[in-house]
């Protein structure tokens, strides 16, 4: 019988409840008791306490929010009341511009609120603004900044706060006068008529390059120009950097002109056999290396056998040689040849456009009649009267000839007063611009069929350009050679210091070369004057002729074409050793 009521199954002291485990086959691994050395022993699991919430009273929640709110609402009432806002009109921040282009904006500083913007303060790279450059207003402050240094400057606006530091505002920008640099010589290496020409140059890398208007890519600066000859005009370069500064650059890319030493030969002469027997003798004997063949002459007329619908038309052609053929026998005794065109001196054109309604092709007097100059002198700035010398050097270019000369590329002569020129508004100021721009049109056509250009023009042009409108360092823009005419006959006592130019062909040659010279510098044009080789108030021989050679060698000028109407020339005044150039 049991004593020990614990020992009884199912009894247990009142007040006290025995919580075991609920599965008896859970079990643990455990230290040894001291009552056995069994190793297993009964695990027991206690349920997880849970912990109720207390819940917080509705109201002091609403409280607590309301607290909150308006803690928050004086926060931010308190930085309204102290806050200033300011605008700035006329300065972007870091905005780079020349001290010109600030100086003439007017940088307004809007405050808001402005109750205390009497007492702001404006400050330059840390120094007060005077009160002369800056004026206060109700509501801004305008600030008119004067010349500034180059580099970068700060300007600062301090707007007081009661109870708190003065707010500050803040432009930052950079004063840059210097104009970019455009890294390209303005005179290029003289390259063959038919060469590729590549040109390299830097500009800095922020800069916008462009090339006659035209914007040009550069890879951090680095920009190439690659043509498969060289260009015929001037390439006009232009470099903008972020302030604004530009660079303008012209780049002249000439060519190599072979130069040669020749004689003038009318279309007639060369049709007249003893004549062209004389010129050939001149060839073969080396004498000179180029002929100067007339194409159209100073009558208008075309003395080849011409296909140009318009020459036939007007009855200009009068074939005195066929032109393919003799350029190929010329070429085949070893010389060049230079197809001479004389340009507007034209009358049978300007008789024939007057004629037929086409009168603006036409220089006339201020009355509307035709200029009767030479006959009838065509309007140096009629694209049609371009186009019809253009087909003749074209056709001429076709048949092998070496240059186009050309000649009277220029207004008439005698008071600007009795003449008007249609579509030029100025005659003495536009004509040069009329010539240059038909030079520049054959010279881009010439070009590209790898033919040289030439220019003859008045001896006096050089000092005295407005004369007839040849501004020899526009008319050097725009051919390979110039081509002076520097007859001694042909000056007045005088000129250049000579006293007697007709009686000393070598000091009037030598000045009046000198001259040219200075005026083309910079285009790498080739001179090739023209020296007399005829008789006009002196008797001209050998001495006088070599005397005009002698003083354009002793400048550097090995290169001559002679004049003779007649085709004949002093065959004692030519030295072989003086040929310097062959085909």
């Amino acid at each position: 019988m049991a004593t020990d009521l614990r020992r009884i199954p199912g009894v247990a002291p009142k007040g006290r409840r025995r919580v075991g485990p609920r599965h008896r086959d859970t079990w643990a691994f455990g230290a040894s008791s001291s009552r056995g050395s069994d190793l297993l022993r009964p695990m027991r699991l206690r349920r997880p306490v849970v912990r109720r919430r207390r819940r917080i009273p509705a109201f002091t929640a609403a409280l607590a929010v309301g607290y909150a709110a308006a803690g928050l609402y004086g926060v931010s009432a308190i930085r309204d009341f102290m806050h200033v806002g300011v605008t700035v009109d006329g300065l972007t921040n870091n905005a780079v511009l020349t001290s010109a282009a600030l100086a003439e904006q007017s940088i307004r500083f809007a405050v808001s609120p402005s109750e205390h913007i009497d007492r702001s303060r404006l400050e330059l790279d840390g120094v007060a603004v005077s009160d002369k450059g800056v004026q206060i207003h109700e509501t801004s402050v305008l600030w008119r900044p004067g010349p500034l240094t180059e580099g970068r400057h700060e300007i600062m606006l301090a707007v007081p706060r009661p109870g708190m530091s003065a707010a500050k505002f803040h432009r930052r920008f950079t004063i840059d006068n210097t104009p970019p640099a455009i890294g390209v010589p303005p005179l290029l290496d003289p390259a063959g008529v038919c060469q590729p020409v590549t040109i390299k140059g830097q500009v800095e890398p922020s800069t916008t390059l462009t090339l006659d208007g035209a914007p040009v890519g550069h890879s951090n600066g680095t920009f190439s120009l690659h043509y498969d000859r060289p260009p015929a005009a001037p390439l006009q370069l232009s470099a903008t950097d972020p302030a604004g500064n530009s660079t303008r650059l012209e780049v002249i890319a000439p060519v190599v002109y072979p130069g040669g030493q020749g004689v003038h030969v009318s279309a007639a002469a060369w049709g007249y056999e003893p004549l062209r027997r004389g010129i050939l003798a001149l060839v073969d004997a080396r004498l000179v290396s180029s002929i100067e063949l007339d194409l159209k002459d100073e009558g208008g007329i075309v003395g080849y056998d011409s296909r140009i619908p318009l020459a036939n038309l007007i009855g200009a052609v009068r074939p005195e040689f066929k032109l393919k053929e003799t350029v190929a026998e010329l070429k085949s005794r070893g010389v060049r040849v230079i197809g001479r065109v004389v340009a507007f001196r034209d009358a049978p054109l300007a008789k024939w456009a007057w004629d037929n309604g086409h009168r603006d092709w036409v220089v006339q007097t201020p009355g509307g009649k035709m200029l009767d100059t030479y006959g009838g002198f065509t309007n140096l700035a009629s694209p049609d009267v371009h186009r019809y010398n253009l087909d003749i050097a074209l056709e001429a270019a076709g048949a092998g000839v070496d240059d186009i000369l050309w000649d009277y590329v220029r207004r008439p002569e005698g008071d600007p007063a009795t003449m008007v020129i249609p579509g030029i508004p100025g005659v003495v100021d536009s004509s040069s611009t009329a010539i240059a721009n038909f030079l520049g049109m054959t010279h881009a056509a010439l070009r590209a069929r790898c033919v040289y250009q030439g220019a003859s023009v008045f001896g006096i042009a050089a000092d005295r350009p407005d004369a007839v409108g040849q501004d020899v360092p526009r008319i050097a823009r725009h051919v390979d050679y110039i081509a002076p005419m520097l007859y001694p006959s042909h000056w007045v006592s005088g000129e250049y210091n000579v006293k007697n130019p007709n009686k000393q062909p070598y000091d009037i040659v030598k000045a009046s070369l000198a001259d040219f010279q200075a005026k083309i510098a910079g285009t790498g044009v080739a001179l090739m004057p023209w020296l007399q080789d005829f008789s006009l108030g002196v008797t001209y021989g050998p001495a006088e002729v070599r005397a005009q050679m002698d003083a354009a060698a002793s400048l550097g000028i090995p290169d001559w074409l002679l004049w003779n109407a007649g085709a004949t020339y002093s065959t004692g005044a030519l030295d072989a050793s003086r040929i310097s150039v062959r085909a």
